[in-house]
């Protein structure tokens, strides 16, 4: 009974994830009731051993009784400081669910073709991939959602593969295949400012005032690296080889996810094809390098070298982390790998979200977010408190205040 005191008191103050209080006719008490109930018979069992103990020295059965009980607490401890050990450091692959993470709405986009594109005050911008300048937008509990149209000089439009990032009052629409950036405002969605680059760039985020970081290749090289261009008269950008590492080569092996952590200014890069991620301020100086909780170091590629010399096509590859989003000092990542222990069911019919603290490295938790109408989910974003992810034609909400609780 000491031992599970001690137990109790370690993953209230300590752990990072607390399990179910599940206890047969105590179950509804939660963890701190648990530790009131255990210790009011500890010490009833300590009086009835005393009061039953023959005649001779109380001090020595106190002694004997309080030698056990510090004994309990300590081996407790030890096994607790081990198992954690072995999910930090020794990485068994072993994942660790946090429960109560629930569905809480979800909204018909009408088309698959949506992605974030900014936030606001409890209001979502959504933009589409087939229609630039169509702007969706609904509130953080996804109630019936608006339509606005970006309104663009002819001169200045941009191809189909622009894409918008609001940042309110502004937003940008971003043509990195012809390295050209216009600006407007939210209030009456009309582009009032046009730039134009020299470099073509794509998986770009807006990070910080007037700058956006972006993934383009070396000039001169069949390699990609990182880069930061600033809005200023034209499109001065800056960029940073041997940022991104390479593996098999400097192209699809290190292709992967751009995010930016507005809360902590920080650029967070994560690979498609391999266990890890970096962590780089806002002028893509580095700060660390992690990875996550899957034992894949080597990217898994097939690459056509021979159809065109100055063409490489991929056949196939082992997706890792297939979409990541960085906010709060937190990364969560959408995993295709399949951990130690997972029922198979269950894995086929979720999508796992990994929980990472961004400062030290630390996996912290996972949480399933169920298939909609049959789709998965395919990227997500982060607001407050709330998950959202595109699963079909569907944008979904779940609720990880259960879960973010615990780090609080």
């Amino acid at each position: 009974m000491v031992m599970f005191c001690a137990y109790i008191y370690i993953i209230l103050n300590y752990s990072a994830s607390v399990p179910c209080s599940c206890g047969g006719i105590i179950e509804k008490l939660g963890w701190k009731e648990h530790l009131v109930f255990n210790l009011f018979f500890v010490l009833l069992a300590v009086a009835g051993w005393l009061l039953a103990k023959q005649p001779g020295n109380p001090f020595k059965a106190a002694l004997i009784l309080l030698c056990l009980g510090f004994t309990a607490i300590l081996v407790v401890t030890f096994l607790y400081l081990s198992s954690e050990r072995i999910i930090y450091t020794e990485n068994p692959f072993i994942r660790r669910y946090t429960h109560g993470v629930i569905k809480t709405g979800e909204i018909d986009l009408g088309s698959n073709a949506c992605y974030f594109a900014g936030s606001e005050a409890g209001t979502v911008f959504l933009g589409n991939y087939s229609n630039p300048l169509k702007i969706m937008i609904t509130d953080t509990a996804l109630r019936t959602p608006t339509e606005e149209t970006i309104r663009v000089r002819e001169a200045d439009l941009p191809s189909i593969a622009s894409q918008v990032r609001i940042e309110p009052p502004a937003f940008y629409l971003v043509d990195g295949q012809i390295s050209r950036i216009l600006k407007g405002s939210t209030t009456d969605w009309e582009t009032s400012q046009r730039w134009d680059g020299t470099i073509r760039f794509s998986n770009y985020q807006l990070a910080g005032d007037h700058t956006i970081a972006f993934r383009a290749f070396m000039p001169g090289k069949k390699e990609q690296v990182l880069g930061c261009l600033s809005l200023a008269d034209s499109l001065p950008y800056t960029l940073t080889p041997g940022l991104l590492e390479k593996q098999v080569d400097g192209d699809f092996g290190v292709d992967g996810t751009l995010s930016y952590d507005r809360g902590k200014e920080q650029v967070v890069y994560t690979y498609y094809y391999r266990n890890s991620y970096l962590v780089a301020n806002s002028l893509l100086e580095l700060k660390a390098r992690r990875n996550t909780i899957d034992t894949v170091t080597q990217v898994r590629l097939v690459i056509d070298t021979l159809a065109n010399r100055y063409q490489r096509k991929l056949i196939s590859a082992l997706m890792v982390n297939a979409s990541a989003f960085a906010t709060d000092g937190m990364l969560y990542v959408r995993s295709k790998i399949k951990g130690r222990y997972q029922p198979e069911k269950t894995w086929k019919q979720t999508g796992t979200i990994d929980v990472y603290d961004l400062s030290t490295g630390n996996y912290r938790t996972s949480f399933y977010v169920y298939k909609t109408s049959g789709k998965p989910v395919r990227q997500f974003f982060i607001i407050g408190k709330n998950f959202y992810g595109f699963a079909g034609n569907k944008l979904v909400r779940y609720n990880l205040g259960s879960m973010l609780n615990d780090y609080e």
